[in-house]
């Protein structure tokens, strides 16, 4: 019997012995697994989250370093 035939057999054993939440959760990591690797600056959106100011992206210096806010 071949490695894969016994990796086979013995997950489908252990699978019998998942409650319904452990069968989701293992679902969802075999989807991970089968996906195309993404590299990791294309997941960047995942990490981001609302502040509240508008004018962020332009005003950064006046928020990272009390600069004035004047147009630059």
């Amino acid at each position: 019997m071949s490695v894969s035939v016994q990796a086979k057999a013995k997950i489908s054993q252990a699978l019998d012995g998942l409650d319904p939440e452990q069968l989701a959760q293992l679902w969802e990591y075999i989807q991970q697994l089968t996906q195309k690797p993404v590299a990791p600056l294309y997941r960047i959106h995942e990490q981001a989250i609302s502040t509240g100011v508008k004018d962020l992206a332009n005003r950064h210096d006046h928020y990272l370093y009390g600069s004035g806010k004047s147009d630059a």
